[in-house]
């Protein structure tokens, strides 16, 4: 099995187990990439960075890990829990016009995407010496259009779906739980096709949580561990983890991202980066409730409660 970790860069801190996108604290990449590249390098893992074109100039020197872009467009502030903070991109502001301040790529018109997907791919070559080809939508949301536009920009990997989800900005419903990476199709970017761009779904675990160390305050590393297992057992092709880089700014997260990582490393898997990901066919892949059931002795009640509390972002 291949194994990815695709990290939205972005700067931010946390609080009470929580990551606030707050765009004045700069340890969201200044620390958080380090201390990533730390555990992950500790395990024989590899990393890919999305980044924001707005956070480029306080990126690490000298990362060898791979580059992609993370595109939060518009500008709006949010509040989660009394913690207000902007989403959006202060260099693709300055650079790029947008007929609204909407901070979805779905809601602007198939141009004004491609020009900031542009915009932000050059200045991601031009401050840190790399082409990314892996790309990352603000808030896991996309449309056909956002397709259209990775594509004619040159990505090949798109890592935004959370396959089986829908909410208010982001819909990939039509795509089943555990998803498999898929070419999409010329009229639906949740459809299989012939299109040169390989969507790579973060995993899913049962009941629907995204794999990243940011839920384990809600239902517990175990199942995050269950969820690698559930994967494994089926001998599917890959296992996607997600995380914003602000959440290893904290010693929590990053002892549990480290802990993930030794019991994931602990079996028969190669790391990859998103960009080596390839089109596997020939798997079916199916719901297995026996790891969830062993690993934490059948404690499911937790998951069940807390889930609803995901994706507020």
């Amino acid at each position: 099995m291949d194994v990815v970790i695709v990290c939205h860069t972005e700067f931010g801190y946390v609080k009470g187990k929580e990551v606030v996108y707050d765009k004045r604290a700069k340890e969201g990449v200044e620390v958080g990439v380090q201390r990533l590249l730390k555990i992950a390098d500790g395990h024989g893992a590899r990393v890919t960075f999305a980044v924001m074109p707005e956070v480029a100039e306080r990126f690490p020197g000298n990362v060898k890990h791979e580059i992609g872009l993370h595109v939060h467009p518009g500008w709006q502030e949010l509040s989660v829990h009394g913690n207000r903070y902007y989403v959006g991109d202060a260099y693709l502001r300055k650079h790029c016009k947008a007929s609204s301040t909407s901070t979805v790529l779905k809601d602007y018109p198939y141009e004004e995407q491609l020009d900031m997907i542009k915009a932000g791919k050059e200045h991601i070559a031009e401050t840190l010496g790399v082409e990314p080809k892996t790309f990352v939508a603000g808030r896991w949301s996309l449309n056909d259009d956002t397709v259209r536009a990775l594509v004619e920009a040159g990505f090949t990997h798109d890592c935004s779906a959370t396959p089986h989800k829908k909410r208010g900005h982001y819909d990939w419903s039509k795509l089943p739980r555990i998803c498999m990476p898929y070419r999409p199709s010329r009229s639906s970017y949740q459809a299989k096709g012939d299109l040169p761009l390989l969507m790579v779904p973060i995993s899913q675990a049962l009941f629907g949580a995204s794999v990243s160390p940011e839920i384990i305050p809600i239902i517990g590393r175990r199942w995050l561990e269950s969820c690698f297992l559930e994967y494994y057992r089926q001998k599917l092709p890959l296992f996607h983890i997600c995380l914003h880089s602000p959440c290893m700014t904290d010693p929590y997260f990053m002892g549990q991202m480290d802990a993930l990582l030794r019991f994931i490393a602990a079996h028969d898997v190669s790391f990859k980066y998103a960009s080596e990901v390839r089109e596997a066919g020939g798997h079916r892949p199916r719901a297995d409730v026996l790891p969830y059931i062993l690993n934490i002795g059948g404690g499911m009640e937790r998951p069940l409660a807390k889930l609803a509390i995901e994706g507020r972002r």
